[in-house]
């Protein structure tokens, strides 16, 4: 039954890999969230290690958890890379542990062999219902919109079933209920992949925006031709890349461009904005914040972002600090 109670700790790992790797500073828009996605994946670990598990689980579990209360600790001292750092080493330990508990277990039809030999088969039923409760979290944070009712209109049944001792049918009806799991597993496994996709996409064309300003602020400092071509090509192939694998390769090779021409000195920037732009997202959904106040920092940002291109980077640093320390402001007013 561990098997399909880790499946949840692998969508998760999934959907936070692509972000992970294509931008090294998202996760400073909202660091705390880190901390959130590597206390779930600690808790469904631990709930799937027993006193039958092998040392490397538990020994690794450990090295995990203090990798999650390293994070906390770095996100306490605001120090963001120190908690990406952790945070990465966590979820890394915990995809290691879910991986080790796989191979370990049987798969859920040999399981599902071994209990009809069983009389009574609450265990198992109780195993599969909170296993379901997790798969239902997981497809309402990934908005799938599935259907619950019949699973869990079968594990009344079941419950009746094994209240009357009529445990042979208790378990042709778990082997219902696995089936249905099956189905949901695999409607969230395509759900985490289309979003995986969504998501590099997104990402692909911001950093698309902030390349065409690197390569304006390039021609506008004197940057050879044969550099600003690189770049235009670059543009050109991750404009073309359609899948997450596609767009990671791309940017790692502009990124490489970059450090070997010295063309770093507007990334942190560049970072800043984007916090700015997500800020200024969130805010604009909100009732309370004056309309003209965000249309207003909308078109500071946009200023920000056309002294990038001339290369006037003092001022627009300057802006910027004072457009974040306005937003701030608004956003502690309102919690």
């Amino acid at each position: 039954m561990k098997k399909i109670s880790i499946f949840g700790l692998l969508i998760l790992i999934a959907t936070v890999t692509v972000v992970g790797m294509i931008n090294p500073v998202a996760a400073q828009d909202d660091p705390a969230i880190l901390l959130k996605i590597a206390q779930n994946a600690q808790e469904q670990i631990r709930n799937n290690i027993t006193d039958d598990s092998s040392d490397k689980i538990k020994e690794l579990f450990k090295e995990g958890s203090n990798q999650v209360d390293a994070l906390n600790e770095a996100l306490r001292n605001n120090n963001s890379e120190s908690a990406k750092s952790h945070f990465l080493s966590a979820m890394k330990i915990f995809k290691e542990i879910s991986q080790m508990l796989t191979q370990d277990e049987p798969t859920r039809a040999e399981m599902a062999s071994v209990r009809v030999a069983i009389d009574d088969p609450t265990s198992d039923l109780l195993k599969l219902y909170r296993y379901t409760h997790n798969l239902k979290t997981i497809s309402e944070a990934h908005h799938t919109q599935i259907d619950f009712t019949k699973l869990y209109d079968l594990f009344g049944v079941a419950r009746e079933q094994i209240a009357s001792k009529q445990f042979d049918d208790a378990h042709q009806t778990i082997r219902q209920i696995n089936q249905i799991i099956d189905d949901i597993e695999k409607q969230l496994r395509d759900k985490a992949a289309q979003q995986e996709s969504e998501r590099a996409k997104k990402y692909a064309q911001n950093y698309l925006e902030q390349l065409d300003r690197l390569i304006e602020s390039a021609k506008n400092q004197g940057v050879s031709d044969d550099i600003i071509k690189r770049l235009e090509d670059a543009r050109e192939r991750l404009s073309s890349a359609s899948s997450p694998e596609d767009i990671i390769k791309e940017v790692r090779k502009i990124i490489s461009i970059k450090d070997q021409f010295e063309l770093t000195k507007n990334d942190r920037l560049e970072s800043r904005i984007m916090q700015v732009e997500k800020t200024l997202q969130r805010l604009s959904q909100m009732e309370k914040v004056d309309p003209q106040m965000i249309q207003d920092a909308k078109e500071t940002l946009l200023k920000i972002k056309r002294l990038m291109q001339a290369s006037e980077f003092e001022q627009a640093n300057d802006l910027l600090r004072n457009l974040a320390d306005q937003l701030n402001t608004i956003t502690k007013s309102l919690s």
